[in-house]
Parts: structure tokens; C-alpha cells; sequence
């Protein structure tokens, strides 16, 4: 249940395009902002593992890359959900995912995962166009990506 709720926050949370470039990064303050931030990127890292699995890469042999892309994305995306699982089970057991939090305190939250997705999003863009700054700020996870995963 508590998942399912987590789900819901990370989809709600996702902004458009258009909307993710205009607002500035929501600054973190704090561990719980940290956890949030990371929900958002791995969720979006997990869904583009998932469509990395949908790829037709074809049989030449400068597609190599690609297949053995698609080959270990099942696996990539399978750490990234677990990810998204620990930082939700952070976020859940100090109540920060409850319905009843005061709205100012979820909409906060919920523009800290969205930030972390567009981050992820401008990183690992389709066209190659990596935002150099979101990548950056994608680091911030790499040491509580370790931590919650112990």
C-alpha cells in the first residue's frame, strides 16, 4: 500500500517539459530533501532502463553498443527500483510521505522528487543535449544511493 502511495507521489510529480526548465532546482536542505531528491532520480532512471529494454538495435556490428545496452538493462533497472523502494522506505518510516502532512510540507517534497527526475531527464536526454549542471547535481546521490542501500 505504502508503495503504491509512493508510485503515485513520484507519477504526480513529474512535471512537463516546459515546466521543468522555467523553476530553478528546489535547494536541499537536508538529509530527508536528499532522499526525496534521489526518489525522483532513480524513478526516472529506472523508467529509462525499462525503455532501454524496447530498443530494436538490428544486427549490424556497429550496433554492438546497443545490444549489450539492452542486454543489461533489465538488471540496471531492477537496482534502480530497489533504490526507489529504500528511498521511500526512508521518506515513509519519518512520515514524510503521510497524507496528513500539512500541503505546504507535500508540496515540497513533491517538487524536491520532481526536480531529481528532471534532473535525471536533462542528463540522459534522447538527444544527447546533457545539461551539464543537472548532471552535477546527480552526484549528490551517488553516497546516499550507498547508504540507504546497506
Amino acid at each position: 500500500m505504502r508503495f503504491g502511495l509512493v508510485l503515485l507521489l513520484v507519477i504526480a510529480a513529474l512535471p512537463t517539459q516546459a515546466q521543468a526548465q522555467a523553476q530553478d532546482p528546489e535547494p536541499l536542505l537536508n538529509d530527508d530533501d536528499l532522499a526525496a531528491y534521489c526518489l525522483g532520480v532513480n524513478g526516472q532512471l529506472a523508467e529509462r532502463f525499462r525503455q532501454m529494454q524496447l530498443w530494436g538495435c538490428g544486427k549490424a556490428a556497429g550496433m554492438q553498443w546497443c545490444r549489450d545496452a539492452k542486454a543489461s538493462a533489465p538488471e540496471a533497472m531492477r537496482a534502480r527500483e530497489r533504490l526507489v523502494i529504500r528511498f521511500a522506505n526512508v521518506l515513509t518510516r519519518k512520515g514524510l510521505l503521510d497524507i496528513e502532512r500539512p500541503p505546504e510540507s507535500r508540496a515540497r517534497l513533491t517538487k524536491i522528487v520532481s526536480d531529481g527526475s528532471t534532473d535525471a531527464r536533462a542528463c540522459f536526454n534522447p538527444k544527447g543535449d546533457r545539461d551539464e549542471a543537472a548532471c552535477a547535481r546527480l552526484q549528490r546521490c551517488e553516497e546516499a544511493e550507498q547508504r540507504v542501500g546497506q
